[in-house]
């Protein structure tokens, strides 16, 4: 079966613009969701696979896909896929955050 649907990540022969090509340092944040997808993945761990990943960054939303960042669409996928493998659930996830946010309203 053919389509001629694009997947939100298939951009090749559309205007993408400018890409810039300037280093950054690293943030916190990137390395820490670089971290937990090198756990996830590992084959001792092996809550999912790379590909699956790759697959629920896919799942964006053309306007998500385009307008978030790569990490940021990396720790969606990597929800949605813990969620999928039943792992944690939404509820045991959001719980944890409120958790975080709580905390974080304290110290400042």
């Amino acid at each position: 079966m053919q389509t001629n649907e694009r997947g939100v990540n298939d951009v090749g022969g559309l205007p993408g613009g400018p890409v810039n090509r300037e280093e950054h340092p690293e943030t916190l944040f990137e390395k820490r969701v670089d971290a937990l997808v090198m756990l996830l993945t590992h084959p001792q761990i092996g809550a999912f696979k790379v590909d699956a990943l790759r697959r629920a960054v896919e799942m964006n939303s053309p306007g998500d896909y385009t307008t978030l960042g790569y990490y940021p669409k990396w720790i969606r996928a990597i929800r949605r896929l813990l969620v999928e493998q039943s792992v944690l659930s939404d509820a045991e996830i959001d719980a944890r955050i409120g958790k975080l946010r709580e905390r974080l309203a304290k110290d400042v």
